[in-house]
């Protein structure tokens, strides 16, 4: 075996290697490693497959670098482009690789994410590949005195999966020891080992398969050139126009429309030639901005991004709203409205039918006054934009065409090359002498409709957050009061999958303490000492939040029921988590609604509402978010007994939004007269005791709404009372108790309306309306006094 081993090595005095893997993982400084000089550059990505050859430790090496991807990415979002050459590099070096590796950087945690995105893009040249494959890690003086065999341990499963499908085999580099020669000679060695065992063969790919790219590649440049002619040829016309119509546009008003992360806030920056805009966070509302740019003011208005593969119904309304919002900030209107796409990432058919529909916000009319601006041009190298078009398929050419074939690629690493923002503001010029002069205007009665919208909002966001402070100071004053022992608190988080429910717990405890890159599938219990409280926070497994109770998994929906039991003797709390960032739809309301009552429908009693992603609000407060949001989050929150908080989970180190939290939870509590949640509150006795009494649940619903009714009308009674100073004075002449606010049925006594101190609520709220009356608050209550 030996000798067969030997025999084959003979035959290996050339070995041909690609280097495949995520963007900044060190491939090129791999091969520049491997090679021994600077034969890769490192300072900037590699574009398209690079070759570079080189004799090392006395064999012929060939060495071919390709483009990486985005790790965090499917393969599906990677630019067809660079799939295509990761396919076109086995055929750099005939008659095929030896070996491929996968380039991962030893200090960068390897996720589950990042293993389907391996596994995926390696696929593209078969299934077979994984035989021919070594995992090389970079940036091994980041191990210290730890082995690559430590880290691969510690890392998980994820990366141990990906160690397994390449056979174990795996090495580390160096990239800063380049003088050590010992650790290319071993590496090269290994290539030998892999060979020998697939019996001296290298990797071959069907040659159809390679055929078929280089025919798309001879395609796309064909049409590429069509197109750029096409282009070249209408430009013509539309200066001619402008030569005519001597219009003067010393003035220009440009908006900026597109999903997040698409570099919006970067363009408008390159646009004006200085920082204006804010990168570093989401624009959460419309932003304008001026500036003089090679001869003419520019006015550059930047809009709130939506999700690139959400419909429009998923994008909140705060967000829709300032999308129309937008065309009323530069009067009478803007000349160019910039939809913003990345030339580095694929644009897909959801994405297409998003853009679509979010601009048609705007009416059917804005297309005639559109251009695509594609940002990170860098990311192109030697490729026009031309052939990104054409290589990215039917999406991309459709919005393209919608938008006239007008289109524009920006560098934003470039600022000090003007031309190309010279150059942008000419096609605006054209676009505008095509259209005879007009700039985009929107029916005046639809921004009439939306400013008394938005002045609704505001004005309903003031008075429930009023509310909520009056009721707020009730609470405390009860929570006096009854001075329970609060120094344990028990906390249960319930919600969709991807809502924050996870990441909300470790913000809560102050430290990493829930899994936030892959779901919850069974309850993890966790405990910390918070503000001086022991507190304890139980994560639950996630539903998906548009299906039914029906389709969630009956282990997950054990596992909700099961989650209160593990903090005896029960919850103080449960937390429904929610993101500020989306848009909270009337079937992702029944849904939750559905999935929560698993625990009984007295469950509410014990309920806050709590958003995730709060940085996503910028300046606008909670309560605008709920009040435009519609009746199905207002629905959720008066549900909840209109309790509500907001974390901003990137924001750990600030710890009053932690503290605020923990102490709604207490005035929750002592509402509840210091009662925690339990399974036992579920109504059954009660669904008996009114079957035993031929009552109907009609009626039984009734009964609850006018006994929830009851409370509010008497916790904003009680607000008046003590938010006013001379009647804080007379509170103390109230000799009796107050009744209880417990999850307890209102049938539990026998006297109907009663508490569990055996008082009737309507018998103290006469009393009470009398003090109050005597001490100066008023009597009268909004018969809406239940959260709207």
């Amino acid at each position: 075996m030996a000798s067969s081993k030997d025999d084959q090595i003979q035959d290996l005095s050339e070995l041909r290697i690609v280097l495949l893997g995520g963007r900044w993982t060190g491939k090129s400084s791999a091969g520049n490693t491997i090679l021994g000089r600077e034969e890769f550059v490192t300072g900037r990505r590699t574009v398209q497959c690079v070759k570079r050859q080189r004799e090392v430790a006395g064999r012929q090496v060939t060495v071919v670098d390709t483009p990486g991807w985005w790790m965090n990415w499917s393969v599906e979002k990677t630019p067809v482009v660079d799939k295509q050459e990761i396919v076109h590099s086995v055929s750099l070096c005939p008659p095929g690789p030896c070996a491929l590796f996968i380039v991962l950087n030893v200090d960068a945690s390897f996720t589950e994410t990042h293993r389907r995105s391996v596994a995926k893009h390696l696929e593209l040249l078969s299934g077979t590949v994984w035989r021919h494959t070594i995992v090389l890690f970079t940036r091994g003086n980041r191990l210290g005195d730890r082995s690559i065999e430590q880290h691969t341990e510690a890392e998980g499963e994820a990366i141990q999966w990906l160690v397994g499908k390449c056979g174990n085999r795996y090495h580390v580099l160096n990239n800063q020891k380049r003088s050590d020669v010992t650790q290319v000679t071993e590496l090269l060695e290994k290539v030998e080992e892999m060979v020998a065992r697939n019996s001296g063969c290298h990797f071959e790919i069907d040659r159809m398969i390679i055929e078929k790219v280089e025919e798309k590649k001879r395609s796309v440049e064909e049409r590429a050139k069509q197109r750029m002619m096409k282009v070249e040829n209408q430009r013509k016309t539309l200066r001619a126009l402008i030569n005519e119509q001597t219009q003067d546009l010393s003035e220009m008003r440009i908006v900026l429309l597109g999903g997040r992360w698409t570099g919006k806030g970067s363009a408008g920056n390159t646009i004006l030639g200085r920082e204006e805009f804010v990168t570093k966070r989401r624009t959460a509302q419309c932003v304008k901005r001026q500036s003089e740019v090679a001869g003419r003011q520019v006015t550059v208005v930047d809009t709130p991004g939506w999700w690139k593969d959400w419909s429009v119904d998923g994008t909140p309304e705060a967000d829709k709203q300032e999308i129309v919002h937008s065309v009323s900030l530069c009067p009478p209107g803007p000349c160019a409205l910039f939809i913003v796409l990345r030339a580095d990432a694929s644009f897909t058919e959801t994405e297409r039918r998003s853009v679509e529909k979010h601009l048609e916000l705007l009416s059917g009319t804005v297309w005639r006054h559109t251009i695509v601006l594609f940002t990170r041009g860098d990311w192109l190298g030697d490729r026009t934009i031309e052939q990104h078009i054409e290589a990215e398929g039917e999406a991309l050419r459709w919005l393209v065409g919608k938008c006239g074939n007008r289109y524009h690629v920006l560098n934003n690493q470039k600022r000090g090359d003007v031309t190309q923002v010279t150059e942008l503001l000419e096609k605006v010029e054209e676009m505008v002498a095509g259209n005879s002069g007009c700039h985009f205007e929107i029916n005046r009665m639809i921004i009439e409709k939306l400013e008394v919208k938005r002045r609704s909002v505001e004005e309903r966001a003031k008075q429930r957050m009023m509310k909520v402070e009056n009721q707020r100071k009730t609470l405390r004053a009860l929570f006096k009061v009854q001075t329970p022992d609060l120094s344990e608190l028990r906390i249960v988080l319930l919600g969709g999958r991807w809502t924050g429910k996870s990441s909300a717990g470790n913000t809560i405890l102050g430290r990493e303490e829930f899994v936030t890159k892959r779901r919850t599938a069974q309850c993890v219990k966790r405990q910390r000492e918070v503000a001086g409280r022991q507190v304890t926070v139980v994560d639950t497994p996630g539903w998906w939040t548009d299906c039914s109770l029906e389709e969630t998994p009956e282990a997950d929906k054990q596992e909700i029921v099961h989650s209160v039991s593990l903090c005896p003797p029960g919850p103080c709390a449960l937390i429904i988590v929610l993101k500020a960032d989306e848009s909270f739809t009337e079937t992702e309301r029944r849904s939750l609604e559905k999935h929560v009552e698993l625990l009984s429908r007295t469950v509410w009693r014990h309920t806050i509402v709590l958003f995730t992603r709060g940085d996503w609000l910028g300046d606008r407060i909670i309560e605008e978010h709920i009040e435009a949001e519609g009746e199905a989050l207002r629905w959720l929150v008066g549900k909840c007994g209109n309790r509500y908080h907001v974390l901003n989970n990137e924001k750990r180190g600030d710890v009053t939004q932690v503290t605020e939290l923990l102490e709604k939870v207490e005035e929750m509590v002592a509402r509840n007269s210091v009662c925690h949640f339990t399974l036992g509150d579920r109504e059954d006795s009660w669904e008996q005791l009114l079957e035993s009494a031929g009552i109907n649940k009609d009626i039984k619903q009734r009964f609850e709404e006018e006994w929830n009714r009851r409370e509010e009308q008497l916790i904003e009674k009680m607000s008046l009372l003590v938010v006013d100073e001379s009647a804080r004075k007379t509170r103390d002449s109230i000799s009796l108790n107050p009744p209880s606010f417990s999850g307890e049925s209102p049938a539990s006594s026998e006297a109907g309306y009663s508490g569990l101190g055996g008082r009737m609520v309507s018998e103290w709220m006469e009393t009470f309306q009398a003090v109050s009356s005597s001490s100066g608050c008023g009597t009268q209550t909004s018969a809406s006094a239940a959260p709207s």
